[in-house]
């Protein structure tokens, strides 16, 4: 682990209430990402229900941002209704005196793809 968060952490969100964790790892081997250390769905704590996010784990940063741009916007397999991949870093581990320049972006029509950004 890494001040910060966890090395090669993705959060992942949007998820629908059938994708689990079998199912996330399935949709991404489908697309290729053999990296993948493990995947955790969290539930809300009170009703045990799905939270609609989790955290897909690769084995470094590197990989996990790698996936994190080849996927992002892209429809997860099986997913009924089609929904697309929402993914992203911790981009927070700042060097000293460097400025935070992320954002974060939601709610863009299917068309919009990191790409397109």
């Amino acid at each position: 682990m890494t001040v910060g968060g966890r090395v090669g952490a993705l959060w992942i969100g949007g998820l629908e209430p059938y994708m689990d964790e079998n199912f996330l790892q399935t949709a991404m081997n489908m697309m290729g990402e053999t990296n993948v250390v493990s995947i955790k769905v969290m539930t809300n704590k009170i009703t045990g229900e799905p939270a609609g996010y989790g955290f897909v784990n690769f084995d470094s940063d590197q990989t996990a941002i790698i996936a994190m741009h080849r996927l992002g916007g892209k429809i997860i397999p099986n997913s009924n209704p089609p929904i697309r991949f929402k993914l992203n870093h911790n981009s927070t581990r700042l060097q000293p005196g460097e400025i935070d320049t992320s954002i974060w972006v939601g709610d863009l029509t299917p068309e919009v793809d990191d790409y397109a950004l």
